[in-house]
């Protein structure tokens, strides 16, 4: 599951357990090749925000749902392909807020090369991530010359 980096982020370590509103990021949004999968899901077609509008709610199994993007195909039972996505502000946009709750197994970090541009302040800069997305699982700190772009993490669901 990717972890969003937007402000009220906290530290996740292995064996914390951790329950979030979750949405359903597609395979070209990520590294396929490192966090993308194939799953059997139950969509659902939910009332949403906007007034004759509707959400799909992707059924996962083990208590855990996410929030499709536009253009999933119709209801009933179908594969998605993609990453869960824990967006701790999903619920400020819509009606419907499906959730995962599980126990982190692993985590690592997704990053790319930093291009460090210099602001107007001294010592300030601003970060330009770009090159292919890697999976950094190492110890330790990140490379200087790598930014990270997600947080991921490995959830066991089963008994949350």
């Amino acid at each position: 599951m990717l972890v969003d980096l937007e402000p009220g982020y906290e530290r996740l370590h292995v064996g914390d357990t951790i329950e979030g509103t979750t949405e359903w990021c597609l395979p070209h949004m990520l590294p396929p090749e490192l966090i993308s999968r194939n799953l059997p899901a139950r969509v659902e077609r939910v009332p949403a925000s906007t007034p004759g509008g509707f959400d799909r709610v992707a059924h996962l199994g083990d208590g855990v749902s996410a929030l499709l993007p536009p253009g999933y195909p119709e209801d009933g039972q179908d594969t998605v392909s993609g990453c869960l996505l824990y967006d701790r502000y999903l619920g400020v946009f819509h009606r419907t807020v499906p959730t995962a709750r599980g126990r982190i197994v692993r985590r690592g970090w997704i990053t790319q090369l930093a291009n460090r541009t210099p602001a107007r302040y001294p010592g300030w800069y601003s970060v330009h991530p770009s090159g292919p997305p890697t999976l950094w699982e190492g110890g330790g700190r990140i490379p200087a010359e790598r930014t990270v772009t997600w947080d991921c993490v490995l959830l066991d669901t089963q008994g949350c």
